[in-house]
């Protein structure tokens, strides 16, 4: 349960004027009547701070040590206020002062040995009594006093505690003074006579650490003597003072601090020093409420910063704000609903009278050192931060061209002549050496049209490619890691200038797509090669299951090698994914476990379907559990054919084999569940105390593998919820090791003081099993443990790592994910020991050096899933799978639900004689359905800016033969069955009708998605060429990438060079071919086959030599009919409309607006 206090402020180490060395906070209290925090010290000054932002107010010392005493006595132990000033204790005087800082009063007295606590009694505010403890065996504040505030005189001596106990701790209640000793007891005094009237023996056994009360309540925490040492007592006491009996305790680990609210009756806040905060109702523990603390302070004083642990705690009187103050002199405010109110009718303030302006009057004589500056209460504009102070280059202004002047001499304007982009003037800047360009265009339609000024092909000219410099690298995030948003002119998302962001031969995965979070993990899988392997394998069976992820993640794998460098696009997969709540368990025939192991069960679905509060980071490594759980389970439940090895096997890959042992630490019935996980949570130690160093990554690795708890578990013998040991025995380890840096946002700041210390995560670990117990190792141990390993004394495993996930936190933005790969254990030709290390950022992808990736001491950079992977033989690219490619599918029909095919024109191919290889030429052409409409605004200018591009969806494929005796005849003409609702079918330019796509009610034999793509894939990686017409917009909506020696496209056969016009295949097939097709409507067999002619004549025109002259005849006759085929003379009126419409439609354009590069017209 998340808590509603939240951090508001916090406040440097205090300093004293006199000294450079820091104060240590000793003492901490609340004004009851002002806004006012005070802070005591160990050299005896009492500072004060005005509302939550803590602005300073006074400083005075109230404590002083005579010579030769300890420095100790100085110490402000306690404070308190009432209506007159501010009191506090030291170990030997009592001080009052008022709110401004001077003195009333000082009590110093012979009788005071060491007091330590201090408590109003039953005459108000104007009286308190005040006690010590034990100095020395031979020292001892065996008396309590009463003071009177008023006079600052010492009143009658009290003898209500027995000399042989002390005064730990005294609080007011409303009929008692409750007093802690070190004994561990509690004492109950007459508020007027201070006599014993309860006596609570034994409440801590070993002393009373902290006490409070508030209404009939009474709680303490304190020390125990255990295992011949003295531990925080886990148990919170709790005693109802009406009926001065003892009530249930609160269990609690390391409980230090306790608070009672002053208006929740009943209601407790306990903390620990590491930082964990409960707040508790006394009448139902189970009612709890937690939140951490952070105790990290950016300061120079990094060395306290180790260790730092909170020293004391303080509830406002209003009980909105809790002041915590820790070992390095931090005090953090914390607010509960923003409230930030100290007390409910504080008094004002009293701030000094700012002194007054002189009034000067100003001649010619008068020294302006006499004006002075004048106050104020907002910076300065010349005190600007450093950090915003950047160089603006000179732009210079645009020229207007000679011909735009000359046009409006006659009439006073002229039109834009669109040779250049608006707004956009060629600047030159010493940011490069060779007077390089700024500012590249953002689409490429504008690279064509605009002047050379611009450097479209540059870089990103980041000034901070990496960490930056030390200064800002540490609380920036630099342009390399920030998100990156895809912009769409009226061309779409083809027209934006993927090139500038990626110059590697790596491909980025873009972002417009939902559920694309996932990009960062699924690019780390790719780049880990016993996972790519086993993918590709199991891809290149005869597997058609319609949700299997493992086929998808080949598919995606294949695509990213191929496209070397260009952007992908995870669709396929990432639709796959979010239809895995409903489809996944009826299409490989498994009953769903009441909607385990699904998409959003996990809360992982990134979409409003997700109803969990997971955030973004635990989502991420929620999802790396997920999936390898869910290719596990599909290959257990879907049978499976033979591939090319045992060692190919998903289990072996990334299972860590363990028996779990489960023992009831009552009855000692011991079960054996299943030990067996996919990924492990690393958990992490408390942090030692002092400057101890911390534990290391392979510490943290064997204790989190291993794992061994104690927690409360059901007992099937004892029928109820027992505690239950549990530990973990590791049986076998596998070839790909992940890790969850963290289990749960609470822990994301504790793992975060790990993962900050310089060489934190190694590149190397080793594992190794004996004698049942795992052990690892890194650095030099992990050397010197592989020197035996060389001689057979240890069966040792060595794991490198491969890459890892971060959460990248920029200030004012969403969190995003990006994902630093060592690329180079995926490079079949590496050299031993090479490293090349790339941050992969959705759709931009840059190299960088390996000490940057492995640095996490910034404060916007926290790793969340690590990937080790075995260095062994059978950990190397291995492309068998090609040898291995079940071409089954080309030759069978896998329909949808078994219809029989009703297309009687497709002729399956003969497995005798049609056999494809590499160079077989077919022809192919696909038809689409819209499944998302366009999202756009019209801005302020009238233009129209694109929010989110339409999205269609495949919906029939045809593949031709390209050569024989059937060329032409298609040997693929497939329906794809879409689930998802269809927005606009296109029946005009696809020639799919409503109704066409639906299993139940379709006419078409229809197959899935993942047949129809499967078929093209085998096509693919049998080496086949392509023909078509204008494929680059099929093959980016059906998801797959071509190599361009494999693909040949008409529409740049027949470009014209002088105009870069792109031509549509109906005006092509009637100039060329003679024909007037798409006459009706759009059909995939007769623009393939079309297609396949006009590459045809494309040959018989090369080998002739009248190319040139033919292209000069379409071009005259564009010109003539504005590049579209006449209408029949004959047609009839009905078709002359349908012709009209095809040519006027947007998805199929025939107008005369130029296309940008990789548009195509049909």
């Amino acid at each position: 349960m998340e808590s509603d206090w939240k951090e508001v402020y916090r406040v440097a180490p205090l300093q004293q004027h006199a000294v450079s060395l820091p104060l240590r906070p000793t003492a901490i209290a609340f004004d009851t009547t002002s806004e006012l925090l005070y802070v005591g010290t160990d050299e005896g000054y009492i500072q004060s701070f005005e509302g939550c932002e803590l602005r300073k107010y006074t400083s005075f010392r109230a404590h002083t040590a005579p010579p030769l005493t300890p420095p100790t006595d100085k110490h402000v132990r306690q404070i308190l206020t009432n209506r007159d000033g501010v009191v506090s204790i030291s170990a030997k005087s009592v001080h009052m002062s008022k709110r401004g800082g001077p003195a009333l009063w000082n009590v110093f007295d012979d009788r005071f040995k060491n007091l330590t606590s201090m408590a109003f009694t039953s005459r108000g505010t104007s009286e308190m009594l005040v006690g010590g403890a034990q100095v020395s065996p031979h020292i001892t504040q065996s008396s309590m006093f009463t003071v009177n505030l008023d006079k600052g005189t010492i009143g009658a001596e009290v003898g209500a505690i027995p000399t042989d106990y002390d005064v730990n701790i005294m609080k007011r209640t409303a009929r008692h003074i409750a007093v802690g000793s070190s004994g561990g007891d509690v004492r109950l005094l007459d508020m007027n006579s201070f006599q014993v009237v309860k006596h609570f023996e034994h409440v801590h056994s070993s002393g009373i650490m902290d006490m409070d009360t508030h209404d009939n309540y009474l709680v303490t925490c304190g020390y125990s003597f255990r295992h011949n040492s003295f531990i925080l007592d886990p148990l919170v006491r709790v005693f109802d003072i009406r009926v001065q009996k003892s009530l249930p305790p609160i269990s609690f680990i390391n409980a230090t601090f306790i608070k009672m609210h002053p208006k929740l009756s009943g209601t407790a806040i306990i903390a620990n020093r590491q930082g964990k905060v409960d707040i508790v109702d006394v009448n139902n523990p189970g009612a709890t409420k937690s939140f951490q603390t952070s105790h990290y302070t950016h300061t120079a004083h990094t060395a306290h910063n180790q260790g730092t642990v909170l020293t004391q705690i303080e509830l406002s009187p209003s009980g909105d704000v809790l002041a915590m103050m820790d070992s390095d002199g931090v005090v953090q405010m914390w607010s509960a609903f923003g409230k930030r109110n100290f007390t409910e009718f504080g008094a004002p303030v009293e701030w000094p009278e700012p002194p007054t302006r002189p009034s000067i009057v100003m001649t010619d004589t008068t020294p302006l050192n006499s004006i002075g500056m004048p106050y104020f209460s907002d910076p300065l504009l010349s005190n600007w931060d450093p950090n915003m102070i950047f160089e603006v280059p000179n732009q210079p202004h645009q020229k207007i061209d000679p011909e735009t002047i000359a046009a409006t001499a006659g009439i006073g304007y002229a039109p834009f002549n669109k040779r250049y982009p608006r707004n956009y003037v060629a600047s030159r800047t010493r940011a490069n050496g060779n007077g390089g360009l700024v500012t590249a265009p953002m689409f490429l339609s504008q690279q064509g049209r605009s002047n050379s000024g611009f450097a479209p092909d540059s870089a990103p000219s980041d000034t901070n490619s990496g960490h930056g410099d030390e200064a800002n690298g540490r609380f920036e995030v630099p342009a390399l890691y920030r998100k990156h948003n895809i912009k769409y002119s009226k061309f779409g998302i083809d027209d934006f200038n993927f090139g500038y962001f990626n110059k590697t031969k790596y491909s980025g995965l873009e972002t417009n797509i939902p559920n694309c979070y996932m990009n960062p993990l699924l690019q780390l899988y790719k780049y880990t090669p016993r996972l790519r392997n086993v993918a590709l394998f199991h891809t290149a069976t005869a597997c058609t299951i319609e949700m299997c992820l493992l086929c998808q993640m080949g598919f995606l794998f294949d695509m990213l090698e191929k496209a070397n460098g260009l952007n992908c696009q995870a669709t396929n997969l990432l639709s796959t994914f979010s239809a895995l709540p409903n489809g996944m368990y009826s299409s490989i025939g498994v009953k769903a476990p009441s909607d385990k192991n699904t998409a959003a069960r996990h809360g992982v679905l990134d979409d409003e379907s997700n109803t969990t509060t997971n955030s973004a980071p635990m989502m991420i490594q929620s999802l790396n559990r997920f999936l390898l759980d869910q290719t596990i389970f599909e290959l257990k439940n879907t049978p499976q054919p033979p591939i090319a090895s045992e060692e190919s096997e998903l289990p072996q890959v990334l299972l860590i084999r363990a028996v779990k042992r489960q023992q009831c630490m009552i009855c000692h019935k011991e079960t054996r569940p299943m030990g067996d996980t996919v990924t492990t949570d690393l958990i992490y130690p408390l942090k030692p105390p002092g400057h101890k160093s911390l534990p290391s990554f392979a510490q943290i690795v064997r204790q989190s593998i291993q794992l061994e708890s104690t927690q409360k578990g059901w007992c099937d013998r004892c029928k109820r919820y027992q505690s239950q040991h549990t530990r973990k025995t590791i049986t076998k380890l596998p070839d790909v090791l992940t890790f969850n840096v963290t289990s749960s946002d609470k822990n994301l700041t504790h793992a975060r003081d790990y993962c900050s210390q310089p060489g934190w995560l190694p590149d190397e670990i080793g594992l190794s099993i004996t004698n049942k117990m795992l052990n690892v190792w890194q650095g030099d141990d992990l050397k010197r443990v592989a020197k035996r390993n060389n001689n057979d004394q240890v069966d040792l495993r060595m794991y490198e790592l491969v890459g890892f996930v971060a959460q990248i936190k920029e200030e004012g933005s969403k969190k995003h994910m990006v994902s630093f790969i060592n690329v180079a254990l995926s490079d079949e030709n590496r050299v031993e020991g090479e490293s090349k290390w790339h941050v992969f950022n959705d759709f931009r992808v840059d190299e960088i050096p390996k000490a940057t990736a492995l640095d996490f001491t910034p404060k916007w950079k926290m790793p969340l899933v690590l990937c080790f992977q075995l260095k062994h033989e059978r950990s190397k690219i291995d492309n068998r799978w090609k040898d291995l490619l079940d071409t089954s599918l080309l030759y069978n029909d896998s329909l949808y639900l078994g219809e029989t095919r009703q297309e009687e024109q497709t002729i399956l191919l003969n497995r005798e004689s049609e056999v494809p290889k590499a160079g077989t030429l077919v022809a192919l052409d696909a038809e689409f359905v819209e499944l998302h409409k366009e999202e756009s605004e019209i801005k302020a200018d009238g233009t129209k800016e694109i929010i989110t591009p339409g999205r269609q969806g495949l919906a029939r494929v045809s593949v031709l033969r390209g050569a024989g005796e059937l060329e032409g005849v298609p040997f693929i003409d497939d329906y794809i069955a879409i689930k998802v609702p269809v927005v606009d079918y296109l029946t005009a330019y696809s020639g799919i009708h409503p109704g066409d796509l639906d299993p139940h009610t379709s006419r078409r034999a229809l197959v899935s998605l993942k047949v129809a793509y499967k078929r093209m894939w085998i096509l693919l990686n049998l080496g086949c060429t392509f023909v078509g017409h204008g494929l680059l917009k099929d093959f980016r909506i059906i998801n797959i990438h071509i190599p361009k020696d494999q693909v040949i496209d008409t529409v740049n056969l027949y470009a014209l060079r002088a105009t870069s016009r792109k031509l549509s295949l109906r005006f092509l097939a009637w100039v060329v071919l003679s024909d007037l097709i798409q006459t009706e409507t759009h059909d995939s067999i007769e623009d393939a086959n079309t297609a396949l002619r006009l590459y045809k004549k494309y040959l018989e025109f090369e080998e002739a030599g009248v190319f040139e002259q033919m292209m000069q005849r379409i071009f005259n006759e564009g010109i003539r009919y504005n590049y579209k085929p006449p209408t029949p003379p004959n047609a009839p009126i009905k078709d002359v409309e349908r012709l009209q419409l095809a040519e006027s439609g947007v998805p199929r354009s025939e107008g005369s607006t130029p296309q940008p590069m990789g548009a195509v017209e049909k």
